[in-house]
Parts: structure tokens; C-alpha cells; sequence
């Protein structure tokens, strides 16, 4: 007897656990292993509620792995709800009065083998941007030497859109809207968005200093991150060398 009863206690479990699962429902889809239910007297209604944190840097102590990619969360200080592709954080929707960044941003930077120099800027003003008052300043070895690089005349950056510029001799294989023999910076030279009136924007490294903060590394900027004028190393992802993947195109 009591061997039948563990038995149908092992089968009924087996049931239990391969079957589908309500919340404020008895009857769940059959296609889904879990529903939620809005109301369970069709009079209360309630909603889903994702997992909240109150900004980036609080969601960045979350350990997510490659493996974690579809997870949810919500993000509260820029009202964004984001979800893990497994390699970044991807903004499913945000309040548009919380999303939009302040100025024009260095969205990615690729400091490669030989000349694979690039740099990516990107605009989610919310506005199309004339790139005519723009600049690209790189200051070398501390400031010894520098340059400073006007971007294509004419040329407006649309919403939501990036513009590439990499050396003359970089890779091929890297689509740009510019070239420049210039853009010749290393993995201890500052590399900054100014104004033509040579007001900072947006800056890698630090002006006048040697401190190598990226050299043989792809850095992207994080999702929700926009312009700032000191560098900061927890806002980006750090990839490996000669990686254009994500050149092109940005997600804010």
C-alpha cells in the first residue's frame, strides 16, 4: 500500500510539474507555461509588474551571463525598460521626455591593430543635428601633440543615427561616412566631441594624461548613457580587438 501510494505521489507531482501554470486564471493557455491573469473576477484589474531598479549603475551589479539574454528590467531614473541581448542592454521602451540624450555622444571606439582606428558618433537628441559646429579632438601623449577633425561639410546627423569615422588605412570592411590619416590615436590619448568653439561634449581618457584606458579594445557605450565630460569606464562594454560588430549602428 504504501508503495502505491508513492507511486501515484511520483506521478501526480510529474503531472503537477510538466503542466501549465495560472496566475489569477484555471484555465492557462495550453501554448504557455505560465499566464497571468489581469483579473480573476472580471471586476479588479491589475498589471504586470517588471523588476525595478532606480538606475544603470544599480542594474549593472546584476551578474547577467551570455546565457541571460531575455532578461527584463526596468529601469527607474530614465524610465526605460530594458532587456538583456546577451551581450548588452537593449531599451524596449522608454518615456520620451527621460530618453533623450543632451547632446551628440562618442557612441563606440576601436582602437585596433595598425590603423583600425574608429570612432562612432551618435544623436538621439530626438532631433536631426547639423555636424557644421562639431569637432573631433584628439590630444596624444599627454597632450604633446593633438589634432582636431572637422567632420564632412554639410552633413546632418538624423535621429537615431550614428556617423563612422576611421583612418584612411583601417579595414575595409568597416563602412564610414568619413576617412581621416589623423585619426591616429592610441590607447592613452584622449579622444573628444568638442564644439568648433572647442567646448567639450563628450570624452575618452583624460586631456593631458598617459594613462592607457584602451588600447587593443573596442569600447561601446552603454545603453541610456549620453554625453559626458569626464571619463568614465563603468559606461561602457569592453570588447575584444578588431571588433567593428556593432559599428553602424547604436542602441540608447
Amino acid at each position: 500500500m504504501e508503495r502505491l501510494l508513492f507511486i501515484f505521489s511520483i506521478l501526480l507531482f510529474s503531472t503537477i510539474t510538466y503542466s501549465q501554470v495560472g496566475i489569477g486564471t484555471t484555465t492557462p493557455s495550453a501554448a504557455s507555461m505560465l499566464e497571468v491573469s489581469s483579473t480573476s473576477d472580471g471586476v479588479s484589474f491589475g498589471g504586470f509588474m517588471p523588476p525595478r531598479v532606480p538606475d544603470a549603475a544599480t542594474r549593472d551589479q546584476i551578474p547577467v551571463t551570455s546565457s541571460d539574454d531575455g532578461l527584463v528590467v526596468y529601469i527607474k531614473d530614465s524610465g526605460c525598460l530594458q532587456i538583456w541581448n546577451g551581450i548588452s542592454w537593449e531599451n524596449i521602451h522608454c518615456n520620451n521626455s527621460s530618453a533623450l540624450a543632451s547632446d551628440l555622444f562618442i557612441s563606440e571606439y576601436v582602437e585596433g591593430t595598425l590603423d583600425n582606428k574608429v570612432i562612432e558618433i551618435a544623436n538621439f537628441t530626438g532631433s536631426s543635428v547639423s555636424l557644421e559646429s562639431y569637432r573631433l579632438y584628439i590630444s596624444r601623449n599627454g597632450g604633446t601633440t593633438q589634432s582636431t577633425i572637422a567632420f564632412n561639410s554639410g552633413f546632418i546627423l538624423e535621429n537615431e543615427s550614428v556617423y563612422v569615422i576611421k583612418h584612411t588605412n583601417a579595414s575595409s570592411s568597416i563602412i564610414a561616412n568619413q576617412t581621416a590619416n589623423n585619426l591616429d590615436f592610441n590607447g592613452n590619448d584622449a579622444v573628444v566631441l568638442i564644439y568648433s568653439s572647442g567646448e567639450h561634449i563628450d570624452i575618452l581618457g583624460e586631456v593631458g594624461s598617459t594613462v592607457n584606458y584602451g588600447e587593443n579594445v573596442t569600447l561601446r557605450k552603454k545603453p541610456t548613457i549620453g554625453p559626458s565630460l569626464t571619463y568614465q569606464p563603468t559606461d561602457y562594454l569592453v570588447l575584444g580587438l578588431d571588433d567593428f560588430s556593432g559599428i553602424g549602428s547604436h542602441t540608447y
